[in-house]
């Protein structure tokens, strides 16, 4: 009689939360490590490609630091100092984060090099191309469940930045402006871009308080004859 496989010969599974969500959803079978890592070989690839991204996606994240200005602005009276454009929390954060995030695993991958091995700079191209130098220490580390799960969530935070997905429109009638008859509509979501934008129509007019006010009542009174 064959003696019974031990449990210490089976391949270990893959330590991203990658492969633990696509086994919970059936949407795959979770897959085992490679040989001598903690990641199995997709996982591995995923997280080599995030760190070629990520210079590029800080590089490009910078241009959406300052949000655009406010359309339909009152214009400012001359003396005054003008307000500062204003700053996009996300952007300013998913840049600190990549930095503050890969500086800590090249840390713990330095920890591995030996004692000759010279610290990357603390720049996001810097840190990510020394992380993907020594992407078979970082898949080999006890860790490397974690570090390709937070570097992932860097590149998406950052992606995020760059191509922000767009909200739905809600709309809202036809615009006030004399002679424009293009339709009004306002994000589905809150945030920067309601703050900014305002109810807008199709040919660019950005509705004012009092116009919000006007082309909801002649919503009301419209429904208000409908239900008659």
């Amino acid at each position: 009689m064959a003696a019974p496989t031990s449990r210490r010969s089976l391949p270990a599974q893959c330590a991203s939360n990658r492969c633990r969500r696509a086994a919970r959803s059936g949407a795959l079978r979770r897959r085992p490590a490679e040989q001598g890592a903690r990641l199995c070989g997709p996982c591995t690839r995923t997280l080599a490609a995030d760190l070629a991204a990520l210079p590029a996606l800080h590089d490009e994240s910078e241009q959406h630091l300052v949000l655009p200005a406010r359309q339909g602005s009152l214009a400012r009276v001359t003396g005054h100092r003008p307000d500062p454009p204003p700053v996009s929390d996300a952007a300013l954060e998913a840049r600190h984060d990549a930095v503050v995030r890969l500086a800590c695993w090249a840390g713990l991958v330095l920890d591995g090099t030996g004692p000759g091995q010279a610290p990357p700079e603390r720049t996001v191209p810097e840190l990510a191309a020394f992380l993907g130098r020594h992407i078979g220490l970082l898949a080999a580390h006890p860790a490397a469940g974690s570090a390709a799960d937070e570097i992932a969530r860097v590149a998406t935070a950052l992606r995020l930045v760059v191509a922000p997905p767009r909200p739905e429109l809600v709309p809202l009638g036809r615009c006030v402006e004399p002679g424009c008859e293009a339709e009004v509509t306002l994000p589905e979501r809150g945030g920067d871009d309601l703050v900014l934008r305002g109810p807008m129509c199709g040919a660019g007019h950005v509705l004012t308080p009092r116009q919000w006010l006007l082309l909801n009542r002649r919503q009301s009174m419209s429904e208000a004859r409908e239900t008659a």
